[in-house]
């Protein structure tokens, strides 16, 4: 594929009518944004004021990576409260708004509000969201011959777990209305974002996007790549990394099966991400029957990329959160382990682009406001 070729969406115009009315998702997000936000304000602020706390900080068991976990939960629960209100708030605010009422002063004011409330809600969560995405197939595959391995979906509905799942769940949606607030704000296309007054930036045109793309697409595919191979070269029996009775113990403790099965979600990971930037990315291979030649549609990759680099985030915040003290202690008994994670900064947004630039290479003309 020559990632210099424009794709033909670029350079063609749609003969294709606009939409009489934008897709579900552009009135759907705002209203569940703020029934989201305005749901999270009233619990917590039920909690708050008849003296409970809230599954957070120091009063979760769960919560020992987010940067927040020394904080007392009595301390951290009305902070959430407060947290919520604003967020939902701001959530209300932008669905109501309407380009003639918002200024240039009040869409950037809004927008760093709504970024801030974000970080609020993500410092709330760990890398523990990362580590049951990637132990969840196995835990699936073994589930139904062991009952340990069944026991242990009960640590995924933990009251600080799923606290981190709605703190999460709203950060994403959050972000997403103000998203589309801005391209209402701003006066763009509140489907696809193309503005529709002026040309788009070069930087988001195909061509161009398959650059930049094909880069951090790579990048993307490496760190996985790399932890992949430090579980694996345990798993071969090399305790690459560790200090042998560490090692020793994991082997007693029966580890080296979920090592085993990190390591191949990981290698998966990182060859699906390559297909951000090949043509089997694009066209279904040969070898898939029944879906050989067809188109790949688009958010069948979109989605599934951006979920796992959205539950990056908070790996990496935990990287944080540990501080450089305990990082160095922890390198010293186990840096093979350790390593790896420590590029994981860098894994999520460079998943977040590649996935970005291949929306921009694949997205249709749009059906609202005619432009592609």
């Amino acid at each position: 594929m020559d990632l210099h070729t424009t794709h033909p969406s670029a350079t063609t115009t749609t003969t294709r009518p606009p939409a009489a009315r934008p897709p579900r998702h552009v009135r759907v997000v705002p209203a569940l944004a703020a029934a989201w936000w305005a749901v999270a304000a009233l619990v917590a602020l039920a909690v708050t004021l008849t003296g409970g706390t809230l599954p957070v900080g120091a009063a979760s068991r769960d919560a020992v990576g987010t940067l927040l976990h020394d904080v007392p939960g009595s301390t951290l629960s009305p902070l959430v409260a407060l947290l919520a209100l604003v967020g939902a708030t701001l959530a209300v605010g932008m669905l109501r708004a309407r380009r003639s009422t918002v200024t240039a002063a009040a869409r950037t004011a809004t927008t760093t509000a709504a970024a801030v409330t974000v970080a609020g809600a993500v410092a709330l969560t760990d890398a523990s969201i990362l580590a049951r995405l990637g132990y969840l197939p196995l835990l699936v595959v073994r589930a139904p011959f062991d009952e340990e391995f069944r026991d242990a979906f009960a640590a995924y509905v933990a009251p600080g777990v799923v606290a981190q799942y709605l703190a999460l769940g709203g950060a994403v949606l959050l972000a997403w209305a103000t998203v589309l607030f801005r391209r209402r704000a701003s006066g763009a296309c509140a489907v696809c974002g193309r503005a529709v007054d002026h040309a788009e930036p070069r930087w988001r045109t195909p061509a161009r996007a398959a650059v930049w793309g094909r880069r951090w697409a790579i990048v993307a595919a490496v760190v996985p790549a790399l932890y992949a191979a430090t579980r694996l070269a345990w798993v071969a029996g090399y305790p690459f990394g560790m200090q042998a009775d560490d090692y020793d113990a994991m082997v007693a403790d029966g580890m080296l099966a979920a090592a085993f099965g990190l390591a191949a979600f990981a290698l998966v990971g990182s060859v699906l991400t390559l297909g951000l930037f090949q043509r089997w990315g694009e066209v279904f291979p040969r070898w898939m029957v029944g879906l050989a030649g067809r188109r790949v549609p688009v958010m069948l990759a979109v989605v599934p990329a951006t979920l796992v680099a959205v539950a990056v985030v908070p790996a990496s915040i935990t990287l944080l959160a540990i501080g450089p003290d305990q990082l160095r202690a922890e390198a010293a008994e186990s840096w093979g382990a350790l390593a790896p994670m420590l590029l994981w900064p860098l894994w999520g947004p460079a998943l977040g682009a590649a996935t970005y630039a291949y929306h921009l290479r694949r997205r249709p003309a749009c059906r609202t406001c005619g432009l592609g």
